[in-house]
């Protein structure tokens, strides 16, 4: 039996600043909501462990055992764009859009830093003319771009020898500048490219969905809510926020965006979707349950899925007849809305599957129950497990579905 006190007294960077948290933090004093004491009765925390074993007792992140840790599991790690800064006067005259650098003093956005993650067996001559599917793992809001090596995107893409590439810009352009790049360097699959992120980078994930279809296959928004993207008036730009009009390119292409959203019960106040609290949180303007119906109808119309009815989802609160997932997560079970449960190391898991109109799930909700702000051990496996099933064809555009 594992020492679960010992487990929550590990330590680890949360930001670019240099701030030290434990483990057990993140669901006491960050999250006074959660039942620690159910978790510690369950194997959750070892998984937790596990899951961040990368950067626990805060290793630098070029240090010899981060490298053999990688090295073991088969992925080459490497460093870029540390010499290739970014001129914010340069942005603002190409995009109209300025990010004030030394207000926020994130050093990591002084430069278009990336870390890339790539299988040892891309490097074998046996291997030429393979092609590797590239998932962009995007970072928290002033999260050091270390920390995303502990949330478990680069373990599981070890296990179905994907790359990953971890920037510390957000922004379309940005990434799309490093794709290019990247696909000098490897052999890329430039049909399976996906982008998933947590906290602000779930949100720029959420973003990227809705202005580049071109450019991904799937998107991964999780820890924060789903939406047309569009933030209008919104103040905290702790990182860079450029304007966007809230208009989703997929509609204006004519070509779905698969998305998966996932977040925990004590995370915003979003669940059950029928007893939002009106409560603004993170990078989302949401302020009724109406609204979050709305920002999850806007990927409907994008994935050609009907739209989920805010009445009828108002309606669950006091209905008894109703099973454990439309309780708990909110929506209304039904023919195109499919919900499922299941338990992992003793937390519950309930989904919503929004399907379009070819019998493709291509919206998917998953609630984690009593689960605060922070990735779960099986967040990334089941992001990874969604996106496997998508592709776009670089020519047309189009989004491909593979059983």
């Amino acid at each position: 039996m594992a020492d679960v006190e010992k487990i929550l007294d590990r330590k680890y960077q949360m930001t670019d600043g240099g701030q030290i948290c434990n483990i057990r933090s993140l669901y006491t004093e960050f999250s006074p909501n959660v039942d620690i004491e159910a978790l510690k009765k369950t194997t959750f925390f070892e998984a937790v462990e596990r899951m961040m074993e990368p950067v626990l007792d805060v290793p630098d992140e070029r240090s010899p055992e981060v490298m053999a840790y990688w090295a073991k599991r088969g992925m080459v790690k490497e460093f870029h764009g540390y010499d290739n800064p970014m001129s914010w006067d340069e942005y603002e005259k190409k995009t109209g859009y300025r990010w004030d650098a030394e207000k926020f003093n994130l050093k990591q956005n002084e430069n278009k830093i990336w870390t890339s993650f790539v299988p040892v067996s891309a490097f074998k001559p046996e291997n030429a003319g393979r092609k590797y599917p590239l998932v962009f793992a995007l970072h928290g809001a002033c999260n050091n771009i270390f920390l995303v090596e502990g949330w478990g995107f680069v373990e599981e893409a070890a296990k179905r020898e994907w790359i990953v590439i971890i920037p510390s810009l957000e922004l379309d352009d940005i990434l799309e500048e490093i794709l290019e790049e990247a696909k000098k360097l490897y052999p890329v699959d430039e049909s399976r490219v996906y982008a998933g992120g947590f906290s602000y980078g779930g949100w720029a994930s959420n973003r990227l969905g809705n202005q580049r279809p071109d450019m991904f296959a799937a998107v991964g928004p999780c820890g924060s809510a789903i939406d047309d993207g569009f933030i209008k008036g919104y103040s905290d730009d702790r990182e860079p926020l450029p304007p966007f009009d809230g208009k989703p390119r997929g509609l204006e292409l004519g070509v779905c965006m698969p998305v998966i959203n996932i977040y925990g019960e004590h995370d915003g106040g979003r669940l059950p979707f029928y007893n939002f609290k009106g409560k603004p949180f993170h990078l989302m303007r949401m302020e009724t349950a109406a609204d979050l119906v709305e920002g999850l109808n806007s990927w409907a119309k994008v994935n050609r899925a009907p739209e989920v009815n805010i009445d009828d989802v108002l309606a669950l609160r006091d209905r008894t007849d109703i099973s454990q997932a439309e309780r708990e997560l909110g929506l209304p079970a039904g023919k195109n809305c499919v919900l499922d449960s299941f338990v992992s190391d003793g937390v519950q898991y309930h989904t919503a599957d929004l399907i379009s109109e070819d019998g493709v799930a291509r919206v998917r909700i998953v609630a984690e129950m009593n689960i605060p702000h922070w990735p779960t051990p099986v967040m990334v496996p089941m992001m990874y497990e969604f996106f496997s099933h998508f592709s776009r064809d670089p020519v047309t555009k189009e989004s491909i579905y593979t059983a």
